[in-house]
């Protein structure tokens, strides 16, 4: 979450365009909705198996790759971005 505030205030800084702001927003809502469902995985699994299986582990492996691949992805999309404001200048 620090890291979308620090992102916002650079945006602001910046004076983001209007589809700039619309790209910042989708990607911190895909992270943060990444995150949603990776703990609602986890806690689901925590219930259904309590006791250590195999499949437990992938579910939760695969739905913690889920938030990096998201967290990869915003973090491409704020790379662009950037560039494209900086290059803008």
């Amino acid at each position: 979450m620090g890291i979308a505030v620090a992102v916002l205030i650079v945006g602001a800084a910046l004076r983001f365009s209007l589809a700039s702001w619309a790209i910042v927003a989708l990607a911190i809502a895909l992270v943060l909705a990444a995150e949603l469902a990776n703990t609602a995985i986890e806690a689901l699994v925590d219930l259904v198996s309590p006791g250590e299986h195999p499949l437990a582990k992938r579910a939760k492996d695969v739905a913690a790759a889920g938030v990096l691949v998201a967290a990869l992805g915003a973090s491409a999309a704020g790379a662009l971005v950037l560039a494209a404001t900086l290059g803008g200048r």
